[in-house]
């Protein structure tokens, strides 16, 4: 039976404001509804960008703009709070309790999505990390291998970065997202780009780590995360299969033009017997659910 969905990955802007590169605008609250509406979404986590490195305009968006769209809607929207690294004067000593609290406080649910250029071993990202994993809260972060021209926590192609985070903050659930990440899921040469009908090869550097590590978690949304289950379909079934309590539906719909294809492709699977029902609602919206706390059944995603 198909379900409505938790989409994990959203931006939403109050205003239309400066343009993107490519002269379009992040969507408007009534903009995501619709095409909530259209894709068979429930809800929703909005992903505030608050710092000039999180996207292509310099332009950045408060957690508290966040929190008013989801007051405005309470049964559409929840919020993530993001932190940004270079915080308190770049102190690598500085302590964020007080403003965790205080977003928590607010109602956010996790922290995301995390775009600043810098590794991981930064100690001003390493000493972040610590009050996350204080507060034992999912992590949503782009990444990539690129240190000019790009956004996203750097890291090589081997993930050295990610598996000493992951190794030494084991109480924050890391989201891992972004074509550099979703990538590595393949043992070939390949480390960027969007592979669309590429044979995934074995030896992906990420199911290497989510098999070594359970606090590493897969952020589907994007087209990188529609081309890593879809790409190679038999192992995108095989990869769902395996991680089905650590994957989560996502969107990522950042223009209005964009046309996201993960809800039909998951209903596609279903319907044609290639995934069960249990997986299915898994990934489509139980395990958010679960990571997030929130006090939603069966009830609230039925078509």
């Amino acid at each position: 039976m198909k379900m409505k969905k938790f989409d994990i990955h959203c931006h939403v802007y109050p205003e239309l404001g400066f343009p993107r590169k490519d002269g379009s605008f992040y969507l408007l609250p009534d903009q995501m509804l619709e095409v909530f509406e259209r894709k068979n979404v429930a809800r929703g986590v909005i992903l505030p960008e608050v710092h000039y490195e999180s996207n292509d305009i310099g332009e950045v968006q408060t957690v508290e703009e966040v929190a008013e769209i989801c007051r405005q809607y309470p049964d559409k929207f929840c919020f993530f709070m993001n932190l940004c690294p270079h915080s308190f004067y770049k102190n690598p000593e500085a302590d964020y309790s007080p403003l965790i609290e205080y977003y928590l406080e607010m109602g956010a649910k996790g922290v995301g999505e995390m775009c600043e250029n810098m590794t991981f071993y930064d100690p001003l990202m390493d000493n972040m990390l610590m009050y996350v994993n204080k507060y034992k809260l999912p992590l949503i972060f782009h990444m990539t291998h690129k240190e000019l021209g790009d956004y996203g926590i750097r890291d090589d192609e081997n993930l050295s970065g990610l598996e000493n985070a992951l190794r030494k903050w084991k109480d924050i659930t890391f989201l891992g997202h972004s074509g550099d990440f979703w990538i590595e899921i393949s043992g070939d040469d390949m480390h960027t780009g969007y592979p669309s009908g590429k044979p995934v090869v074995p030896g992906g550097r990420v199911v290497e780590l989510m098999r070594k590590y359970p606090n590493l978690h897969g952020d589907l949304s994007a087209g990188s995360g529609y081309i890593a289950i879809s790409r190679d379909r038999e192992f995108g079934i095989q990869f769902l299969n395996e991680f089905q309590d650590r994957l989560y539906f996502g969107q990522d719909w950042c223009s209005p033009s964009n046309n996201m294809m993960h809800s039909e492709y998951l209903d596609e699977l279903l319907e044609n017997g290639e995934i069960t029902q249990e997986v299915y609602d898994k990934v489509c919206w139980k395990n958010a659910v679960k990571l997030l706390g929130l006090n939603l059944t069966a009830e609230d995603f039925k078509l």
